[in-house]
């Protein structure tokens, strides 16, 4: 390679590694120093009315968007909070509960199950109805978003078996919206907390509901298995 082509490879990298050092010192400043409109935004007494919810969760979100896939995940973690607790009143508020509990699964290595537990309790207890998220917990519609059902994966994460069984004894009043899925749930939930003759009522309801369903023949033969083993102690 001759010198002219080599000082043109050099003068190449020094001014990608150039671009890159502004753009992440650029985001690093957009960090430490808060937006002018959000910072007014936040400074004003809560609650904020709508429409001032709904421009500081567009302000946010924007920033957001802002940011490298590699930021740190504490700066996502506070924004998402911030919309969550400010702007509660809005479909992103439901939006940064979904991205919030993608993020603690995600980006500290091992989920943070705890966390997510806390915040999906809360966003349940807050809201009854939500234009971006499933109230089901086995939405309609497979991508969809379901809080209740990643809040009883993180219970079951954790050996809180009894929460979910909690869950249904309270819900089976609207035992007719039932997926499946539910009956099954519900049955072993009852099963691993010792409720042994609830449990075989519920693998009982459930094995009558899937008749004939052959995308569940392995969830059949465990609620059939159990209900002998349960029924001979």
């Amino acid at each position: 390679m001759n010198k002219t082509k080599v000082i043109s490879v050099l003068a190449c990298t020094y001014l990608l590694a150039f671009s890159t050092y502004s753009e992440a010192t650029a985001f690093f400043w957009s960090q430490t120093k808060e937006d002018p409109q959000i910072e007014v935004l936040l400074k004003k007494p809560s609650p904020l009315a709508k429409v001032d919810q709904e421009t500081l969760a567009r302000a946010i979100y924007l920033k957001l968007a802002e940011a490298p896939d590699d930021a740190d995940p504490a700066f996502f973690e506070r924004y998402y909070k911030l919309v969550m607790e400010k702007c509660p009143n809005t479909d992103r508020a439901h939006e940064s509960y979904w991205r919030l509990t993608n993020l603690y699964e995600r980006a500290y290595g091992e989920p943070r199950y705890e966390e997510i537990i806390s915040i999906l309790e809360q966003f349940l207890s807050r809201y009854k109805a939500s234009n971006i998220l499933s109230m089901k917990k086995y939405p309609d519609a497979a991508l969809i978003f379901s809080p209740v059902g990643r809040l009883h994966q993180s219970y079951k994460a954790l050996g809180r078996e009894d929460k979910i069984a909690a869950y249904y004894d309270q819900n089976t009043l609207q035992e007719a919206s039932f997926s499946i899925y539910d009956y099954f749930d519900y049955a072993s939930a009852l099963d691993e907390t010792k409720r042994f003759k609830e449990a075989v009522v519920w693998y009982e309801k459930f094995l009558k509901k899937s008749e004939g369903n052959e995308g569940v023949d392995f969830m059949r033969e465990i609620a059939a298995d159990r209900v002998l083993e349960l029924k001979e102690k």
